[in-house]
């Protein structure tokens, strides 16, 4: 019986997300006791699965763990996108977690959906395109960028080289829009000239480039390896020099209530990127885990990204001017904390 309300539940805090319920209307809506009900969720509060404020008197707001939008003390949740740009960071998860760190791992396939998580602070921590994040960041002043991730590791795949004819695949709002509309520049072809479709889901894309639904795609790694040596391949870098992809950004309440916390990931993710040669093969080996990649795909793509935690104030102005993007030094003062290059 308490298995099956359990259950309800956690679907019904999973529907509910970053809004989370009230207590008393769980109940109500389960055809509950409300003696069942706060048995089963004190269970779940000690077993992690919850977390519970009061918000007023004996009113409780309930939330599932990974949905509670404000920071938990001694926690840290973490997102990152479907990519082989993040072994230091996966390194730096295992390691913590080694040291009974309390570290949440989320992946996602969409760079948004990612950074408005770290946003509204049911993320802590994020692993997204620098342009996503500086938008939020402009836009909603609750997140803060602090590190480099990865460098390159993205291209172009064509089909022919009509450039004009083709239909084109990439995310929006994102380094891959970013690198596709500048690559076609380089084309004399103004992007407002080509279709180009949008997409959530990177695996969506390949599927649609495979049956024919687009004829082109603006990806990374290790989706990019995918199509070398069956198609034309253009590698962004080849075009445009390094350039930042990922950045790590983190939500200013989080920081604020989990300081101490905050400055031993970043700490020790610095030294795992500096140790990332030496770890290659258990980084891969994790990658491919975590991620349910094939090990060879991962392999063949390692590498690919440049991995670094530096990050440069040049390159982020640089990068920005190429979006059309031109912040004040206040704005990037505001935004940006530099501090372990």
């Amino acid at each position: 019986m308490n298995t099956n309300v359990k259950d309800k539940i956690l679907n019904l805090l999973r529907d509910r997300g970053s809004e989370g319920i009230l207590q008393r209307e769980i109940s109500k809506i389960l055809r509950c006791s409300r003696s069942t009900i706060s048995e089963i969720l004190t269970e779940m509060l000690k077993s992690g699965k919850i977390v519970r404020k009061s918000i007023g008197g004996k009113i409780y707001r309930i939330w599932l763990l990974d949905y509670a939008p404000f920071p938990v003390k001694k926690l840290i949740r973490i997102g990152i996108l479907r990519a082989t740009e993040y072994p230091h960071v996966l390194l730096t998860v295992k390691d913590l977690k080694k040291a009974n760190v309390n570290i949440k791992l989320k992946i996602f396939d969409n760079a948004l959906e990612a950074t408005n998580a770290l946003a509204v602070g049911y993320l802590d921590i994020a692993y997204t395109p620098l342009i996503t994040q500086v938008l939020y960041a402009l836009l909603l002043r609750s997140i803060k960028i602090f590190a480099g991730c990865g460098f390159n590791g993205s291209g172009l795949v064509v089909k022919n080289e009509n450039f004009l004819e083709l239909v084109y695949g990439c995310s929006e709002l994102s380094t891959m829009e970013m690198n596709l509309k500048l690559f076609l520049k380089t084309r004399n072809i103004d992007p407002s000239q080509v279709e180009i479709r949008y997409f959530n889901n990177p695996e969506r894309m390949v599927e649609s480039f495979t049956n024919d639904e687009i004829s082109a795609l603006s990806i990374w790694e290790p989706y990019l390896s995918l199509f070398r040596g069956k198609f034309k391949v253009y590698n962004f870098e080849n075009t445009f020099g390094k350039f930042p992809c990922c950045t790590l950004a983190a939500n200013t309440r989080f920081i604020k209530t989990n300081q101490d916390l905050f400055k031993k990931f970043l700490k020790k993710y610095c030294e795992n990127t500096d140790e990332l040669l030496r770890r290659k093969d258990e980084a891969i080996k994790l990658t491919a885990e975590i991620l349910g990649f094939p090990y060879t795909l991962v392999n063949l793509s390692f590498g690919r990204f440049l991995y670094d935690y530096r990050l440069n104030q040049d390159d982020i102005v640089e990068t920005l001017k190429k979006f059309g993007m031109f912040l004040t030094k206040q704005s990037l003062s505001e935004i940006f904390e530099l501090s372990v290059n």
